[in-house]
């Protein structure tokens, strides 16, 4: 049901948004970029435990530097038309980038489970 409103407020924002397609799309694009790469980040601390700390507080700031320069640099440049229209395109994709993200981490762990117990029952190693 999420996928389903997430999807809808995507599609009627675009529609909605026809008027300032620039400040749409690169509302759109940061969002993407930023939370992106600060995810990217932040699953990381799951290989190196030991560093969690380290990596979510270094996705913070990715974060924060990568919407800051963007900014800064789509207002210096007059890239866009309408502040209201990059701000809600920001925010909603942001909101909806996170939450695909973690419903993909989600579904790997849930398939990595799974194929876990398939391997503890074949017999190929003993359960502990």
């Amino acid at each position: 049901m999420k996928k389903i409103i997430f999807s809808i407020i995507a599609i009627l924002l675009a529609i909605f948004f026809t008027e300032h397609f620039h400040s749409f799309t690169v509302g759109f694009s940061l969002a993407i970029i930023a939370v992106g790469i600060s995810y990217f980040i932040a699953y990381q601390a799951i290989r190196q435990p030991q560093y969690v700390m380290s990596y979510l507080v270094l996705a913070v700031f990715t974060k924060l530097a990568i919407t800051i320069s963007g900014v800064i640099w789509v207002f210096s440049n007059n890239v866009i038309h309408s502040p209201i229209t990059f701000l809600v395109a920001y925010t909603v994709f942001s909101a909806l980038i996170t939450y695909l993200a973690s419903r993909y981490r989600a579904y790997r762990r849930d398939r990595s489970d799974s194929q876990q117990k398939e391997i503890l029952h074949t017999g190929l190693y003993e359960q502990v």
